[in-house]
């Protein structure tokens, strides 16, 4: 797992309250061939991106295979969790 983007900043939120975005990549199987994936989460720290992807990986999984049923024979997906 890695840290693509920046942090962001809103001129509005304090420096404690800043978040980023941690976007996890993996793979699932479908068709007989194993298709990239990759989900977005925005989190204040990378442990608490963490533990919501673990928690939520029944329903990002189903979203990865919905989305790759319904995804072009050749192309990956990308979805973003707030």
């Amino acid at each position: 797992m890695r840290r693509d983007d920046h942090p962001l900043t809103d001129v509005a939120k304090t420096d404690d309250a800043a978040t980023t975005g941690y976007t996890f990549h993996f793979q699932i199987s479908h068709g007989g061939a194993r298709k990239a994936c990759s989900v977005k989460v925005q989190a204040a720290t990378m442990q608490d991106a963490t533990a919501f992807f673990r928690q939520n990986w029944p329903t990002i999984e189903s979203m990865a295979r919905s989305g790759l049923a319904d995804a072009a024979h050749d192309s990956g997906i990308k979805l973003v969790v707030p």
